[in-house]
């Protein structure tokens, strides 16, 4: 992964600082703020204690043996300015180059995994830390770097093309993810099957997604990040 951000003074003296057992951090709100931004701590209790997490514990023993890859916290995969298609947005300019981008963020998710998962089986196929702090990005990202086609809607606010659509569900940790048609007549994809080509992409990359049936008899897609 080539863009990252580089911890602040502040949130490397907090981590290097972190209680040796238990990854407690101790540090001004902002500090702790940004470490849990980076997918890096949680917060835990009732009076908001953080601590750091699988990642951020990979982190902090980079930092003390000096691992300059390890010192680095990953913001959005791809750059702080890709954002993920969630199906409610015009359709891209430059069908090539958001390709390009997709793939570059794509890479950069892997690469979390790999840092975030370190130590477990199969760590490119299990979501990470930074992902269960925004499942709504991720799952869009796993859909669409699959090829998957997002809707889109127009300047008009119509839908102007048939997709997935990922929107946030009951449960923070949990997203929605329906398939949408495009406005006005002609034919449809048919979205029973493109609902299960959905749930088999991200199945793939460790996200369970189980069938509902909501009001109106729309179906759609409950997504978690899978137990492992």
């Amino acid at each position: 992964m080539t863009d990252g951000t580089e911890l602040s003074p502040a949130q490397r003296r907090a981590v290097l600082d972190s209680d040796p057992h238990t990854g407690e951090v101790r540090a001004a709100p902002a500090t702790l703020a940004a470490l849990a931004g980076k997918g890096m701590a949680v917060a835990h209790g009732r009076l908001g204690a953080h601590y750091l997490n699988r990642l951020g514990l990979h982190v902090r023993a980079g930092l003390r043996d000096g691992t300059p890859s390890a010192a680095t916290a990953h913001e959005a995969p791809g750059g702080g300015s890709f954002t993920a298609d969630t199906g409610d947005g015009p359709p891209a300019g430059d069908p090539e180059a958001r390709a390009r981008e997709v793939a570059r963020a794509w890479a950069g998710l892997l690469e979390i995994r790999r840092v975030g998962n370190a130590g477990r089986p199969e760590p490119l196929r299990a979501p990470a830390a930074w992902e269960h702090h925004r499942p709504l990005h991720a799952v869009a990202l796993a859909l669409e770097a699959a090829g998957l086609p997002a809707s889109a809607v127009g300047a008009a606010g119509r839908r102007v093309r048939a997709g997935y659509r990922v929107v946030p569900a009951d449960r923070p940790e949990d997203v929605r993810v329906e398939w949408r048609r495009a406005a006005g007549p002609g034919p449809q994809p048919d979205a029973g099957e493109q609902l299960d080509s959905c749930a088999r992409v991200l199945a793939d990359h460790g996200w369970e997604a189980v069938r509902y049936r909501g009001s109106g008899g729309v179906r759609y897609l409950l997504v978690s990040a899978a137990a492992r």
